[in-house]
């Protein structure tokens, strides 16, 4: 696939979106769980992505007031919150959280496998080209994959670059037409390549890489379950690469 099979549209090709509701909606079930004064939300790697003050407030609206940064500059990026308690703990990790001293991480941001949390970051990209392939044709770097059949190709804006790992090559899938497509050979800088089989997509359709499974979307925990890693270290990353949308 080359330069000329791919358009961009005028829209933003790539974007995390982030549903303050959804943590608004974690916070609430955590305090009912713990109780208000026991739920310090971890705001570490500003937010697990999704944004530190965004979170901060949106945790606010659900009953908790206490927080807890591994930096000094990202506690004072918190001025002006009302309510708010900051505690700095260098270290911190957002790899996972100390539910027995009450701080709130992964399942904050809905980055566990609880039915009752809701996933508060969804990551899709826009398909900025298409192309049809005959059997034997390789795609991308080093032509890792080759179609064993004539096969149709979309062109996706998302790629290593925009923090997506490139062990998701020929492995991982994103969510194309509402079907599951497989990354069809290495992951780009800035694109990758997904295979439609004898199914087709035009420029501008939407690839989800993760989302809300309440939608039929694939979930974070799948995608990060493809590449062998965890939910929050995704999410993080993501987030820190992306456009950030908040709703």
């Amino acid at each position: 696939m080359t330069l000329t099979d791919a358009r961009i549209p005028a829209v933003p090709v790539r974007s995390a979106r982030i549903d303050g509701a959804a943590i608004t909606a974690n916070a609430r079930i955590l305090v009912v769980r713990r109780g208000s004064g026991l739920v310090v939300a971890d705001l570490a790697a500003d937010g697990y992505g999704h944004g530190a003050a965004a979170t901060a407030k949106a945790a606010i609206a659900g009953g908790v007031n206490r927080f807890s940064v591994s930096r000094v500059e990202d506690a004072l990026a918190l001025d002006g919150l009302p309510t708010a308690e900051v505690i700095v703990t260098p270290g911190s990790r957002a790899a996972g959280s100390a539910v027995e001293s009450g701080v709130a991480g992964p399942e904050l941001y809905g980055l566990t496998d609880e039915p009752d949390l809701r996933p508060a970051m969804r990551v899709s990209a826009l398909v900025v080209g298409v192309k049809t392939i005959e059997a034997g044709e390789g795609v991308s770097y080093g032509h890792t994959f080759r179609a064993i059949s004539r096969t149709n190709l979309a062109l996706v804006g998302i790629g290593y670059a925009d923090g997506l790992d490139r062990s998701a090559s020929n492995v991982a899938s994103l969510q194309v037409g509402g079907i599951q497509r497989r990354v069809a050979g290495r992951v780009a800088m800035n694109v990758l390549v997904v295979d439609l089989g004898s199914d087709t997509a035009s420029i501008g359709d939407e690839a989800v890489v993760f989302g809300d499974p309440s939608r039929g979307e694939p979930s974070v925990l799948s995608w990060a379950a493809s590449l062998g890693t965890s939910a929050s270290e995704v999410a993080t990353v993501f987030g820190s690469h992306l456009p950030r949308e908040f709703s």
